[in-house]
């Protein structure tokens, strides 16, 4: 996105979250990198699962910023804890049966991080008249799981969402989308093998073109399409990127 031209926004639960799986070595570093693109770019340290948390960042955003074009809610992940690190580890029993406040810890985690951060960016959107918002749900959302429900739960609750808001949006001209994920070779992802599914080790090593786990760009090339001009015509849609493993609707 900082290659494309946009000026971004980041947003975690703290400037510690990037270093817990190893996916970067700082919050500092990732500005350095996308400052060399010529984006302006900024973190905001946020728990977007506290509804004025997520309103602040927001104000925050627009106030750095002048506006917000697009939304992009990719905050989330199948783990229960909640400390400053957002590293946690998965809950000890995520099936149809996991305790409550398990359950809710991940729900929130994925769904309210999701809708009060759409909530509060769609009202300059609103006002506007224009802008772009890309929800992240999984193709867990799509089917039965058997470990994760929790999360695959909360994921169906945000293509849903997305659906409701894209209508709620359409007169004023804002575009909602949602993109639903298969596996992805993230450095998370890498960190929690022992807890993956058969199915998604075996992706792990395919060499077919659309047999093997999807890369971070894969994903990341789909996000870039719904915040750009050539998706003004598509609002309303959830769209799995999963090399077709899965094909039936969410």
């Amino acid at each position: 996105m900082a290659k494309a031209g946009w000026n971004l926004a980041l947003t975690d639960i703290s400037d510690k979250a990037v270093r817990v799986y190893g996916e970067a070595e700082s919050v500092e570093k990732i500005l350095v990198e996308l400052a060399a693109s010529s984006a302006k770019a900024r973190f905001y340290p946020a728990d977007l699962s506290d509804e004025s948390h997520a309103q602040a960042v927001v104000r925050a955003v627009e106030q750095d910023f002048g506006r917000i074009d697009g939304l992009v809610t990719l905050a989330g992940g199948d783990i229960c804890g909640t400390d400053d690190a957002a590293a946690g580890g998965k809950a000890p029993n995520n099936t149809a049966f996991v305790a409550h406040d398990d359950f809710m810890a991940i729900f929130n985690r994925n769904f309210l991080t999701c809708t009060f951060t759409c909530r509060a960016a769609a009202a300059g959107m609103r006002e506007r008249g224009r802008g772009k918002i890309v929800t992240v749900a999984s193709v867990s959302a799509g089917f039965g799981v058997a470990r994760e429900t929790s999360y695959a739960v909360a994921k169906a609750a945000v293509a849903h969402f997305t659906r409701c808001l894209a209508t709620e949006l359409r007169a004023a001209g804002v575009n909602v989308n949602c993109i639903a994920p298969g596996a992805t070779d993230t450095a998370r992802f890498r960190a929690t093998l022992k807890d993956r599914t058969p199915e998604d080790l075996q992706r792990l090593h395919g060499k077919g073109r659309l047999e093997r786990l999807a890369e971070p760009d894969d994903v990341c090339r789909v996000i870039e399409f719904f915040l750009s001009s050539d998706s003004d015509f598509i609002s309303g849609q959830v769209l799995r990127v999963d090399g077709g493993q899965f094909t039936g609707p969410i």
